[in-house]
């Protein structure tokens, strides 16, 4: 049946602004906004996983807690009672500081979030026009979508992502609700089938769909707002905000409107053929990532709206409605969201093989679990759901084909192997840089003038939304804005460790303590260090490339060279520049021996002299191997270096 379009929205709008201030306190705040507050106060990462864990408890037990309470108190009520507590933790989070403080506003998150969720599902029947429960859904979990990217809310600071939501539940508590649909009455079953076993596994296939639905959105998303490359790619850009929000809505209204159809279970199975084709894409990164962004949003609509209509959808057994929504909603939407931010904070990437798995499970829920008898009824709204099903299932397969195919003949490259294996890395190391301090001796802000950018980098524009601000005022040691694509990672570990190794003299205090135990809290600074400026390395290049090297104020003097050379280079090249120095098992670099036979430079091309090109890596590095370079030292100490190092043996055989 078509709905009537002047009557649906005449009904449905009340329902819709709830559906739609119930995503939306869901997107902006508990799922990202609240999670930057913790993140930007806390620097502690257990107390910040203690936080969330709190928030995820509390919303599985309020789910199941209020699918009981809906067997007392009517379902339109408790969602007035949702609406107006996620409202009042909304405002109390925003003066909420400190461990304790948060702690309990996750409480009241998880809380409020997963009353209103299950109230929700439950009475969106008796809310909107019954022909059009999933029209209603999708048009208010679309426009969800649409306001949470829109650029000034997706960037704001975690107070307006706060107080936005809890405008938007006032005012939808304060519509007067649409009077109740009448109880819909449950069919009479097929004669000699019970149905209630049939419908218990019904639900069964519900649960595990979006179990595995939810836990891959919940990593992907984590993984590509912790990944600042695919983030550029994806929700970088204003446009792209906009275009994604857009997409989100146009698919959502068109996931509802095939619920109304009949078409059920096919609509979240589509999502993970989606999911399956791009979150490959959105790992491999490069150009597919953009193309990679709206179909995962297009994946994200299409179960987030039969998400809320699976919950009353073919219920007319066991379990009942609320009990379906409160499993629902607590098993597969909070314990899925933790498997997947886990897996996003361990993994840093979702595998191929994980996916295959996936793709099995769901597979084998719908092709080997019997069907209810009210999917095999003729010619109905059931029997066509159950054509979808099919064809969605056989798209399904050769999705996990397909991804099994890439897995087994592709083989992962170091850029896929940096933006999965370190992003998460990368995310913790910011918070030991802000724990321990960094911020106080070091700036990361390459000012736009000559000396700036030929020590330390290209400039780049301030990032004013950076939380907190690490661009610093002073300067006790080096600018690490661009550091990344100065220093190796092996460098940068050898240097925390022992600073006084690499550059006697130095006041940097050893970090050694991080890499204690298992070291991931070193491990995770030396990941936070090489990720800065590593997008900026061919700028960089060209930047030094084209620097004049300044003649010295004196002749170069080989003896000063060759106290120089065990001073800043011995710990690697050796004391005779035979790659036999301190570290240099560490730096495991060939080039590290400076007389092997037919050992050749880099200056070997002539591109300029070879003083100059000598001159030129002792001052700015050879990336990007382990060699740094040695801002630092005056145009004479450098050109004492070369003259030190035109003397060994290996380059005299080069003339």
């Amino acid at each position: 049946m078509r709905p009537d379009v002047p009557g649906f929205w005449r009904g449905a709008w009340r329902g819709l602004l709830a559906i739609t201030a119930a995503y939306v306190a869901f997107l902006l705040f508990a799922q990202f906004g609240f999670l930057t507050q913790v993140q930007r106060d806390l620097v502690d990462a257990n107390q910040v996983k203690a936080v969330m864990a709190a928030m995820g408890i509390t919303g599985l037990a309020a789910s199941l807690g209020t699918a009981w309470l809906l067997g007392r108190v009517p379902a339109v009520r408790l969602v007035r009672v949702g609406l107006g507590a996620v409202a009042a933790v909304a405002v109390v989070s925003v003066a909420c500081h400190g461990f304790a403080a948060l702690f309990f506003a996750a409480v009241g998150i998880g809380a409020s979030i997963g009353l209103l969720t299950v109230a929700l599902a439950t009475a969106l029947p008796e809310m909107v026009p019954r022909q059009a429960v999933g029209l209603a859904a999708g048009v208010g979990t679309g426009v969800a979508y649409l306001v949470s990217n829109v650029p000034v809310l997706f960037e704001a600071a975690p107070m307006i992502r706060a107080l936005f939501p809890a405008g938007l539940a006032v005012v939808a508590l304060s519509l007067r609700p649409h009077p109740p649909n009448p109880p819909l009455p449950s069919p009479p079953l097929p004669p000699g089938e019970g149905g209630t076993r049939q419908l218990e596994i019904g639900f069964l296939r519900v649960l595990v769909i979006f179990l595995v639905l939810i836990w891959l959105d919940s990593a992907a998303f984590a993984i590509v707002q912790t990944n600042l490359e695919l983030k550029a790619q994806t929700w970088g850009s204003v446009g792209q905000k906009i275009v994604q929000g857009s997409v989100h809505l146009i698919a959502a209204v068109g996931a509802g409107a095939l619920l109304d159809a009949g078409f059920g279970l096919a609509v979240p199975l589509a999502a993970w053929v989606l999911f399956a084709i791009a979150f490959p894409l959105l790992q491999h990164g490069g150009s597919v990532a953009f193309a990679a962004g709206p179909i995962y949003a297009i994946g994200i609509s299409l179960y987030s709206t039969a998400l809320v209509v699976m919950p009353t959808w073919r219920a007319r057994s066991s379990p009942s409605p609320r009990w379906r929504a409160g499993l629902l909603y607590g098993i597969a939407g909070w314990l899925g969201s933790t498997l997947g931010v886990g897996m996003a904070q361990d993994l840093g990437r979702i595998p191929n093989w994980f996916l295959l798995a996936t793709g099995a499970a769901l597979a084998a829920v719908f092709f080997l679990l019997p069907s209810s008898p009210l999917s095999r009824r003729k010619g109905g709204r059931w029997e066509r759901g159950a054509r979808g099903v099919r064809s969605l299932g056989a798209l399904a397969l050769l999705g996990i084909l397909g991804v099994g195919l890439e897995a087994l003949a592709t083989t992962p490259t170091p850029e896929d192997i940096r933006q999965g294996g370190t992003a998460a890395a990368v995310l913790r190391g910011r918070q030991v840089y802000i724990a321990e301090g960094c911020i106080h001796c070091h700036s990361q802000y390459v000012r736009p003038i000559a000396h700036d950018q030929s020590w330390w980098g290209p400039a780049q524009p301030l990032d004013r939304a950076e939380e907190p601000p690490l661009v610093g005022a002073r300067r006790q040691g080096p600018d690490l804005l661009q550091v990344g694509n100065r220093r190796s990672a092996v460098w940068h570990e050898i240097h925390l460790r022992d600073p006084r190794a690499l550059n006697p003299g130095s006041r940097m205090p050893s970090y050694a303590y991080l890499f204690a135990g298992d070291g991931q809290r070193g491990l995770d600074l030396v990941a936070y260090l090489t990720s800065l400026g590593e997008s900026t390395s061919l700028a960089r290049w060209e930047l030094t490339a084209a620097e004049r090297i300044a003649p010295p104020p004196a002749p170069p003097s080989r003896e000063r060279g060759t106290a120089l050379f065990a001073t800043y280079c011995a710990s690697c090249h050796g004391a005779d520049a035979r790659g036999d120095g301190r570290f240099a098992g560490l730096v495991n670099d060939p080039n590290a021996n400076l007389r092997k036979p037919g050992f050749r430079s880099l200056t070997a091309a002539k591109v300029e002299p070879e003083d100059q090109a000598l001159a030129r890596i002792i001052r700015h590095g050879l990336p990007p191997t382990s060699m740094p370079g040695h801002e630092w030292l005056t145009d004479q100490q450098v050109a004492d270096l070369v003259a030190h190092v035109e003397t060994l043996p290996s380059l005299q055989e080069m003339r």
